[in-house]
């Protein structure tokens, strides 16, 4: 799967970062509308952001200020590879030297999201939900 890069305004990323010291936040489907690269935008069931501007993390391989997982029903599950019907994707946010563009997201991956790619059941306990 090719990963995409698409830079972020001060505005877009102040849309999606609702996170201080990397703990988890929901997000809102509306937060995502904008975000250019988020894919499957239709399919969304609900997201999770965590991040911190000064105390990054590699993510993906990536110098990071912020995670996203995104979960998506999966319209087509490839049963016989024992997909089910919900798909987990991965987003992760760096800083730039553009002062037009201070942010770039990276995704999407399948790697590193906190449920697994094709999570058996949708356990939001591992955002921190019940």
């Amino acid at each position: 799967m090719a990963v995409k890069h698409k830079l972020l305004s001060q505005q877009l990323f102040n849309q999606i970062n609702s996170s201080s010291g990397w703990r988890i936040q929901e997000l809102e489907r509306w937060q995502l509308a904008d975000i250019p690269g988020i894919q499957r935008k239709e399919d969304i069931l609900g997201a999770f952001v965590s991040g911190d501007s000064t105390a990054t993390r590699f993510l993906n391989q990536w110098k990071a200020v912020l995670g996203i997982d995104v979960i998506c029903h999966e319209r087509n599950p490839q049963t016989a590879k024992e997909e089910g019907p919900i798909n987990v994707y991965h987003y992760v946010v760096t800083k730039t030297h553009d002062e037009r563009f201070p942010y770039c997201l990276h995704g999407k991956f399948t790697e590193e999201t906190l449920m697994g790619h094709w999570p058996p059941d949708l356990d939001l306990s591992v955002y921190g939900l019940s």
